[in-house]
């Protein structure tokens, strides 16, 4: 399987799970300080989604925690 993908010129990585580089993405978006990956739960609408999900989304916050697996970048 091929893990590159290119996005105007941005090499946009893949990891063995078929997952996107979110550093890789934010670099092919244009990159603007404040949309940075690390501010996305400072976000409203992420805030809004998130609480959505808990009040709507029919799976209980307990089954939806896993570890959080990433590689550098």
């Amino acid at each position: 399987m091929n893990n590159l993908m290119v996005i105007d010129g941005i090499e946009v990585r893949r990891d063995v799970h078929g997952r996107y580089c979110l550093n890789d993405l934010h670099r092919a978006a244009g990159g603007e300080q404040k949309y940075r990956p690390k501010y996305w739960l400072d976000n409203k609408q992420t805030r809004e989604l998130i609480e959505q999900l808990f009040t709507e989304g029919g799976i209980p916050p307990s089954e939806q925690n896993q570890s959080v697996s990433f590689f550098q970048g």
